[in-house]
This record gives structure tokens, sequence and C-alpha cells, in this order.
């Protein structure tokens, strides 16, 4: 999935490389705008800290200074020492690696500055929700009292509204850059097993907060 998420980053660029080029005298009807971004978002430290985040969005200008969003989120990094959650002792710190694939709907307002000499900025808030397909890697170690572990993960699928407010600044008639935070709520039900001890435990409902970077095309 990562492989192909990245390929797709590529295509669009490339899209809006040759949409640029054919489209350039065109100055209005920019109904639609895509683009790629990337950031990082810190957790509640249960089940991770840090979610390095890329993917690919597309918006639609449904009505004046309101947008319509659609977006795929790849999210990766550590369930950090998993067999914590259940009360186990590890001889090594062992963590398990997971990946978020996230599919968000959004609605947006963007603001247009008065003074004529801002008007290449565009600050929005925005709202929506997204669900997030999970996958996290098993992991086994030695305990340090006598005996092993082989913890599984079952994360199956989030449900996460979100709230993001942006800053985008227009770099042409076409491009533009923009920098967000977002701050994401994850209804969740993680089911945390050791195959070998049968303990399992839960991990339920955490938030993610962040910021990233795009850059985006409008035509």
């Amino acid at each position: 999935m990562k492989k192909l998420l990245v390929t797709a980053m590529i295509i669009a660029i490339g899209i809006c490389g040759t949409v640029s080029i054919v489209w350039a005298e065109d100055l209005y009807d920019q109904k639609f705008q895509i683009g790629v971004r990337g950031g990082t978002f810190l957790g509640d430290g249960e089940p991770a800290n840090d979610l390095p985040m890329y993917g690919i969005y597309g918006r639609y200008n449904w009505i004046e200074k309101w947008h319509f969003g659609l977006s795929l989120d790849y999210l990766s990094g550590d369930f950090e020492e998993p067999y914590k959650k259940l009360g186990l002792q590890s001889t090594n710190v062992n963590d398990a690696g997971m990946t978020n694939i996230i599919i968000s709907i959004w609605g947006e307002r963007e603001f247009t500055p008065d003074n004529e000499k801002l008007q290449r900025l565009r600050p929005y808030i925005a709202g929506g929700f997204g669900i997030g397909l999970v996958d996290v890697d098993d992991v086994r170690g030695s305990l340090v009292v006598v005996g092993q572990y082989d913890i599984t993960t079952d994360a199956g699928t989030e449900y996460i509204p979100a709230l993001a407010v942006g800053l985008r600044y227009l770099l042409g008639n076409r491009w533009e850059a923009e920098m967000a935070g977002r701050y994401s709520y994850h209804i969740a039900d993680w089911k945390v097993k050791d195959r070998i001890s049968e303990e399992t435990r839960s991990i339920d409902n955490y938030s993610t907060y962040g910021i990233y970077l795009g850059l985006g095309f409008r035509f």
C-alpha cells in the first residue's frame, strides 16, 4: 500500500504539471484542487507517540469560499512496548510497527483578506470525518522471568472525526502551498493478546494532533 500511495503522489504531481501547461491561460473557474501533503502527528502515547504522515487530496469549490474535500493519508509509527499493556516485562525494548491508512471527507471554509496586498493568503477552517484501516505487526521476545511472549494486535477499523485550521498561499494563478494543523479523535477498539499466556487487553479511543505542509494545483 505504501508503494501504491507513493506512485499515486508521483502521478498527481505529473498531472499538476501537465494541466498547468494546458490551462496556463485560463485564469478563471478554478473549481478543483489536487495536491500532495506530508507532516507529523503526535499521539497520546498509547498506542503511539509520533506518526509521520503523507498523502494525496482533492477539493471542490461547490459554493464561493466553501469547499468539499477528499483525501487518502498514510500514517506509520510504532505501537510502543505492547507487552506492557499486558503487564509483561521484556528483556529488551520491542516495539510493534503499525500503519494507518485514512480515507477522509471534509467541509472547508476559506477566507479572503480584504487588504489587496494580502489576498494571496487564504486562511481556512475545516471539519470532517475519516475511516482508518490499521495494521499492527506481531511482536515476539523473552520475558524477564522465564518464558516467552508472542503478542498479536487486532486494531480493526477506526472512525475519526477531525478539525483543522490552516493557511494557504497562492504561488501564482494555479499553484498553491499550504500549512495546516489538525486534531483527530480516533474512535478505536484495539485488542492486544499474548498467544502464549492468553492474556488480553483493550485500547480504546485516543487523540492525535500535528501539522502538515501541502502543495496543490487549482484548475
